[in-house]
């Protein structure tokens, strides 16, 4: 698990184990509220954690993209992948950090978006 590759441990490893698994949710708006919902992946906005577990995991991402030899560039929740366009080589580098990427998005259950600039 990649929490215990952090050096996270023991009954903290457990308990960020029980309190990502098996999770509902219900959201309020106003006096309405809505029906039970079973938490595919995520956190609950609002919590701390959230922020922290994001930064563990996109750290991961940013490796992997490094790896592949184009520039990554991090802030926030936001990925940019980049390489200057030379020759073919250079296209295909790009295309295989954007097939790593689509890979790890849907391991990670997260969605991405394109803008490309050129």
């Amino acid at each position: 698990m990649r929490l215990a590759s952090y050096g996270i441990a023991s009954s903290l490893l457990q308990w960020l184990q029980q309190f990502f698994c098996e999770r509902s949710h219900k959201t309020r708006v106003g006096y309405a509220l809505s029906s039970l919902a079973q938490l595919v992946s995520g956190v609950v906005q609002g919590r701390g954690i959230g922020p922290l577990m994001f930064l563990i995991f996109i750290n991961e991402l940013a490796e992997v993209l490094d790896r592949a030899g184009v520039k990554v560039r991090l802030f926030a929740y936001d990925v940019k992948v980049y390489v200057q366009i030379v020759g073919n080589y250079d296209v295909d580098k790009l295309q295989r950090a954007l097939d790593l990427l689509v890979d790890w998005a849907q391991t990670w259950q997260l969605c991405q978006s394109t803008n490309a600039v050129f």
